[in-house]
Protein backbone atom coordinates (compact mmCIF):
# COMPACT_ATOMS: atom_id res chain seq x y z
CA UNK A 1 0.00 0.00 0.00
CA UNK A 2 1.95 3.57 -0.92
CA UNK A 3 1.26 6.62 0.59
CA UNK A 4 -1.37 8.75 -0.87
CA UNK A 5 -1.04 12.67 -0.37
CA UNK A 6 -4.05 13.42 -1.88
CA UNK A 7 -6.44 11.31 0.37
CA UNK A 8 -4.88 13.23 3.29
CA UNK A 9 -5.48 16.04 2.05
CA UNK A 10 -8.46 15.50 0.67
CA UNK A 11 -9.84 14.40 4.48
CA UNK A 12 -7.88 17.52 5.72
CA UNK A 13 -10.26 20.04 3.50
CA UNK A 14 -13.10 17.87 5.24
CA UNK A 15 -12.63 17.99 8.78
CA UNK A 16 -11.49 21.89 8.30
CA UNK A 17 -14.96 22.72 6.78
CA UNK A 18 -16.49 20.94 9.43
CA UNK A 19 -14.91 21.98 12.52
CA UNK A 20 -14.56 25.59 11.35
CA UNK A 21 -18.35 26.84 12.75
CA UNK A 22 -17.42 24.88 15.83
CA UNK A 23 -14.67 26.74 16.64
CA UNK A 24 -14.99 30.32 15.44
CA UNK A 25 -10.97 30.25 15.05
CA UNK A 26 -9.85 30.33 11.28
CA UNK A 27 -6.61 31.65 10.23
CA UNK A 28 -4.68 32.43 6.70
CA UNK A 29 -1.04 33.16 6.53
CA UNK A 30 1.26 34.25 3.26
CA UNK A 31 4.26 35.08 2.97
CA UNK A 32 7.69 33.49 0.95
CA UNK A 33 9.38 30.36 1.35
CA UNK A 34 13.35 30.11 0.61
CA UNK A 35 13.41 26.53 -0.33
CA UNK A 36 16.54 24.16 -0.72
CA UNK A 37 16.70 21.74 -2.67
CA UNK A 38 19.31 19.28 -2.47
CA UNK A 39 19.82 16.46 -5.32
CA UNK A 40 23.22 14.36 -4.92
CA UNK A 41 25.09 17.57 -3.01
CA UNK A 42 24.40 20.08 -4.98
CA UNK A 43 21.81 23.24 -3.73
CA UNK A 44 19.05 24.61 -5.23
CA UNK A 45 17.60 27.62 -3.86
CA UNK A 46 14.20 29.01 -4.97
CA UNK A 47 12.00 31.66 -3.15
CA UNK A 48 8.22 30.47 -3.90
CA UNK A 49 5.46 32.40 -2.06
CA UNK A 50 3.20 30.23 0.33
CA UNK A 51 0.05 30.54 1.40
CA UNK A 52 -1.75 28.39 4.57
CA UNK A 53 -5.17 27.82 6.11
CA UNK A 54 -6.02 26.19 9.17
CA UNK A 55 -8.36 25.79 11.33
CA UNK A 56 -8.50 25.23 15.37
CA UNK A 57 -9.99 21.57 16.67
CA UNK A 58 -8.65 22.33 20.10
CA UNK A 59 -7.26 24.65 22.24
CA UNK A 60 -3.34 24.34 20.62
CA UNK A 61 -4.35 22.03 18.24
CA UNK A 62 -5.16 22.35 14.70
CA UNK A 63 -5.56 20.86 11.25
CA UNK A 64 -3.26 22.92 8.64
CA UNK A 65 -2.86 22.54 4.62
CA UNK A 66 -0.27 24.73 3.61
CA UNK A 67 0.07 25.53 -1.32
CA UNK A 68 3.26 27.07 -2.34
CA UNK A 69 3.61 28.54 -5.89
CA UNK A 70 6.15 27.94 -8.07
CA UNK A 71 9.98 28.71 -8.41
CA UNK A 72 12.94 27.91 -10.49
CA UNK A 73 16.86 28.13 -9.57
CA UNK A 74 19.67 26.89 -11.49
CA UNK A 75 22.99 25.20 -10.91
CA UNK A 76 25.55 23.70 -12.43
CA UNK A 77 24.15 24.17 -16.02
CA UNK A 78 20.43 22.61 -14.18
CA UNK A 79 17.08 24.67 -13.43
CA UNK A 80 15.49 22.78 -11.01
CA UNK A 81 11.16 24.37 -10.78
CA UNK A 82 9.31 24.37 -8.38
CA UNK A 83 5.89 23.22 -9.92
CA UNK A 84 3.92 22.81 -6.35
CA UNK A 85 3.93 22.22 -2.89
CA UNK A 86 1.44 20.92 -1.00
CA UNK A 87 0.86 19.80 2.52
CA UNK A 88 -1.48 18.82 5.29
CA UNK A 89 -0.69 19.08 9.13
CA UNK A 90 -1.78 18.52 12.46
CA UNK A 91 -0.20 21.81 14.57
CA UNK A 92 0.84 21.60 17.89
CA UNK A 93 0.78 25.31 19.53
CA UNK A 94 2.40 26.28 23.10
CA UNK A 95 2.85 29.87 24.33
CA UNK A 96 6.03 31.17 25.18
CA UNK A 97 5.43 34.65 26.30
CA UNK A 98 1.64 36.46 25.90
CA UNK A 99 2.54 37.55 22.33
CA UNK A 100 4.42 35.03 20.82
CA UNK A 101 4.04 31.46 19.99
CA UNK A 102 5.87 28.10 19.27
CA UNK A 103 4.52 25.52 17.08
CA UNK A 104 4.83 21.78 15.42
CA UNK A 105 3.74 20.51 12.14
CA UNK A 106 3.47 16.95 11.88
CA UNK A 107 2.29 15.51 8.59
CA UNK A 108 2.51 15.13 5.03
CA UNK A 109 3.61 16.83 1.79
CA UNK A 110 3.92 16.23 -2.17
CA UNK A 111 6.12 18.09 -4.12
CA UNK A 112 6.35 18.27 -7.64
CA UNK A 113 9.34 19.15 -9.38
CA UNK A 114 10.97 19.82 -12.88
CA UNK A 115 14.25 19.16 -13.99
CA UNK A 116 16.06 21.19 -17.28
CA UNK A 117 19.51 19.75 -17.96
CA UNK A 118 21.55 22.33 -20.00
CA UNK A 119 20.21 22.24 -23.34
CA UNK A 120 17.23 23.15 -22.40
CA UNK A 121 15.68 19.48 -22.58
CA UNK A 122 12.84 19.10 -19.58
CA UNK A 123 13.59 15.71 -17.57
CA UNK A 124 9.54 15.65 -17.03
CA UNK A 125 8.15 16.14 -13.35
CA UNK A 126 8.57 14.18 -10.55
CA UNK A 127 6.52 14.07 -7.63
CA UNK A 128 8.01 13.35 -4.07
CA UNK A 129 5.62 12.55 -0.72
CA UNK A 130 6.54 11.89 2.81
CA UNK A 131 6.03 12.38 6.11
CA UNK A 132 6.61 16.32 7.00
CA UNK A 133 7.23 18.35 9.82
CA UNK A 134 8.34 21.33 10.61
CA UNK A 135 8.73 24.12 13.42
CA UNK A 136 7.76 27.86 14.11
CA UNK A 137 7.31 31.24 15.67
CA UNK A 138 4.97 33.73 15.64
CA UNK A 139 4.35 37.15 17.06
CA UNK A 140 1.86 39.38 17.41
CA UNK A 141 2.52 41.99 15.85
CA UNK A 142 -0.20 45.61 15.13
CA UNK A 143 -3.69 44.05 16.57
CA UNK A 144 -4.79 40.77 18.24
CA UNK A 145 -5.82 39.19 15.39
CA UNK A 146 -2.33 39.59 13.24
CA UNK A 147 1.09 37.42 13.73
CA UNK A 148 4.30 37.28 11.98
CA UNK A 149 5.53 34.00 11.18
CA UNK A 150 8.65 32.09 11.28
CA UNK A 151 8.92 28.72 10.19
CA UNK A 152 11.10 25.93 9.05
CA UNK A 153 9.95 23.01 6.63
CA UNK A 154 11.17 19.51 6.14
CA UNK A 155 8.97 18.37 2.65
CA UNK A 156 11.11 15.43 1.63
CA UNK A 157 14.00 13.59 2.94
CA UNK A 158 15.62 10.21 1.46
CA UNK A 159 18.45 9.21 -0.49
CA UNK A 160 19.87 11.71 -2.38
CA UNK A 161 17.15 14.49 -2.46
CA UNK A 162 15.95 16.53 0.96
CA UNK A 163 13.27 19.63 0.41
CA UNK A 164 13.04 21.97 2.75
CA UNK A 165 12.05 25.94 3.78
CA UNK A 166 12.51 28.69 6.30
CA UNK A 167 9.62 30.57 5.69
CA UNK A 168 8.41 34.22 6.59
CA UNK A 169 4.54 35.16 6.44
CA UNK A 170 2.19 37.50 8.08
CA UNK A 171 -1.18 35.56 9.36
CA UNK A 172 -4.40 36.62 10.01
CA UNK A 173 -6.88 35.05 12.54
CA UNK A 174 -10.79 35.28 12.28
Amino acid sequence: MSFNIRTLLLLTVLVLSSTAHATDWIYLDAGASRTTIDVDGTDFKPVVPRIKLGVAIYNGILLEYQLTGSGDDTSNNTTIEIEQISAAYLRLDTPIRSSMRMFVLLGAAETQLNVKGAAGATGGTDTYEDFSWGVGLEDRTFSKHTLLTLEYTEYYKHDDVQISAVSLGFKLEF
